[in-house]
This record gives C-alpha cells, sequence and structure tokens, in this order.
C-alpha cells in the first residue's frame, strides 16, 4: 500500500522485470514518510509541486545525492501534477521542518 493512488498497484510488467534482469533498472523502496518529506522539500527549494508518485524519485535522489562525486550528474523525471495531491500532503503533514 502507498500514499500515492498511481503507486498503489500490487504488480509488475515484464518491461519493468526484464530491465531488472538484464541489469538495467534497479528498484529501491521509498516509504510515504519520505515521499512527504521529498514533496515538502521540492515545494519549498524550488517552488516545485511534485506529484506523489514522482516525489518517490525525487525521496530516492535525495539519499543517493551525498553519495555522488562532484563530477556525476542525477537526473529526476517529474511527471503528474503535484496540486492534487496537496490535501493528501495536509493530512500526513508532520514536522517535516525538521
Amino acid at each position: 500500500h502507498s500514499i500515492s493512488a498511481g503507486l498503489d498497484y500490487p504488480g509488475v510488467g515484464p518491461e519493468h522485470a526484464w530491465l531488472k534482469d538484464s541489469g538495467r533498472a534497479e528498484y529501491v523502496a521509498i516509504t510515504d514518510d519520505e515521499a512527504l518529506k521529498a514533496f515538502h522539500t521540492l515545494c519549498r527549494t524550488e517552488g516545485i509541486i511534485p506529484a506523489l508518485e514522482s516525489s518517490h524519485a525525487v525521496a530516492h535522489a535525495m539519499k543517493i545525492a551525498p553519495t555522488m562525486k562532484p563530477d556525476q550528474i542525477l537526473l529526476v523525471n517529474l511527471s503528474g501534477r503535484g496540486d492534487k495531491d496537496i490535501d493528501i500532503y495536509r493530512e500526513n503533514l508532520k514536522d517535516l521542518d525538521e
């Protein structure tokens, strides 16, 4: 179960299975709290309201960015609209400024 409706699907398509098995993709788990914190951070620092689905990718990017070398590039694709998720964000708002 995910706070993000677009990720609350209990299946994996054959393309994703092939990408993982071939080593071309890596999949990681992000908690709802991590996604909400990433949502909050991107809103505050960049003025971008990401969809909660994309907030999961932002959360993972925030985890791995400190481990990267200065010449490495990190690219995150933001899709969807976060304004539809504002109420979910508000309902789950915690002490995110810490």
